[in-house]
């Protein structure tokens, strides 16, 4: 590929955007504000991602073989985790309504969404009902991009907006296609209705293993938490803490500890998604365990810098990391400031691999964030020439940190959110 530095460039870029969620609609903005040519290609007939609910599930609950798969994969009370100051992009303040909790709903985000478009104008720049097919590199850094409606265009840059929950990772369990009870993935959970007096078990250490265990123990006989490592919180009599499963035998489960549930209705794996790029030809990025590599600043691959994924990390504050990313890769795009050579990248996704894997445990948690979010978020807007995050962020953040930790039932209509204000 051509050193992107040493390019000269005279008409207005055109860039691809994949997606019209949250990443995606801040791509469409920022490119606007750089005077770009964009085009936002969505598949679905509306903005929003991931944040668009459906009673909808897939004909397999597992989500491996769908034959009509889902995008979304939202349940039904799904409130956010984050309090809505926090979930804002950096000029479209996001306000719960009078008397509502600072965690809003699943609806709210995405009417949030919804209005961000009609305020900068993006949904005449978003194609609907149109599903990229393929992506191949040109020469000169540029991009051929085939949609399903038959269209190749070129472009010069593209920004991967297409989220990372779509994709149910379903880890094996010996016996599990013998298993008489229901099996499915949390992507196809939308309610509690068909749990009702059931035994029920879950499989996952996260936020939604949490929230769809509580929400089944309130009409389930038995909840059983399956899991490597668990909190210490308290979750009632109705959910009992049990070893990761090892085994099915009919509709019994056999776990890590010597442990035996017995006579399930059900299994549940709660066990998040895989990174999936199909349209993406191959070696541009390698995915590897979920890993997601090389990527200079966890943004661009070195040797095709004019292609971006935006999102990749999670445990993140989303909006806002996906602004501050998009701000930065079409700054770069606009001549603002200079990426550093090809070997200089390299060499930077070198060191941080190597970090990755002394400071990480699993490959696959390796776009999980810690608080060095904050300062790469900062690093990005130094370099960018971008604000920083306010000075009210990461101490809000780290709130919110903590009152997971001390009220992880609760802390959504904990009284320490009747102000955000910090």
């Amino acid at each position: 590929m051509s050193d992107w530095n040493q390019r000269s460039d005279n008409e207005p870029k055109q860039v691809a955007v994949i997606g019209a969620g949250a990443a995606g609609l801040v791509a469409a903005r920022e490119c606007l504000r750089q005077g770009f040519r964009v085009r936002v290609f969505e598949k679905s007939g509306q903005v929003g991602g991931v944040w668009q609910y459906t009673d909808d599930v897939e004909d397999d609950l597992l989500g491996v073989s769908s034959q009509r798969p889902l995008h979304g994969s939202l349940y039904k009370s799904l409130r956010t985790n984050l309090p809505v100051k926090l979930m804002a992009f950096r000029d479209f303040p996001f306000e719960p309504g009078e008397g509502e909790s600072q965690f809003v709903s699943h609806e709210r985000v995405q009417s949030y969404l919804e209005n961000f478009a009609k305020v900068f104008d993006l949904y005449p720049v978003v194609r609907f009902g149109t599903t990229v097919d393929a992506v191949k590199s040109l020469s000169g850094d540029r991009w051929l991009v085939r949609t399903s409606d038959s269209r190749e265009s070129v472009f010069d840059a593209v920004i991967v907006g297409n989220g990372h929950y779509s994709k149910p990772r379903v880890p094996g369990v010996e016996g599990m296609k013998s298993f008489k009870g229901l099996l499915m993935h949390s992507h196809n959970y939308r309610n509690s209705d068909r749990f009702k007096g059931k035994r029920v078990a879950l499989f996952g250490a996260a936020a939604s293993a949490l929230d769809i265990s509580l929400e089944i123990s309130q009409v389930a006989e038995q909840v059983y938490w399956c899991a490597e490592k668990h909190s210490d919180i308290d979750v009632g009599p109705h959910i009992k803490r049990v070893g990761s499963p090892l085994e099915m035998k009919g509709s019994d489960l056999q776990v890590k500890g010597q442990d035996r549930v017995n006579h399930l209705d059900a299994f549940i794996f709660c066990t998040g998604y895989h990174y999936d790029f199909p349209f993406l030809e191959n070696g541009i990025v390698n995915v590897v365990d979920n890993w997601v590599h090389p990527l200079y600043r966890e943004i661009i691959p070195p040797h095709h810098p004019t292609i971006a994924f935006i999102g990749l990390s999670y445990a993140v504050i989303p909006f806002p990391l996906f602004e501050i990313q998009v701000k930065w890769f079409t700054r770069m795009l606009a001549r603002k400031f200079n990426l550093p050579s090809q070997s200089n990248m390299v060499s930077w996704c070198e060191k941080k691999a190597s970090w990755l894997r002394a400071n990480k445990p699993k490959q696959r948690n390796f776009h999980k964030k810690g608080p060095e979010l904050y300062s790469q978020m900062d690093d990005l807007a130094e370099e960018c020439g971008a604000k920083s995050l306010p000075e009210w962020f990461v101490p809000l953040a780290e709130r919110v940190r903590l009152a997971r930790l001390e009220y992880p039932v609760s802390y959504r209509d904990h009284e320490c959110w009747k102000s955000v204000d910090s």
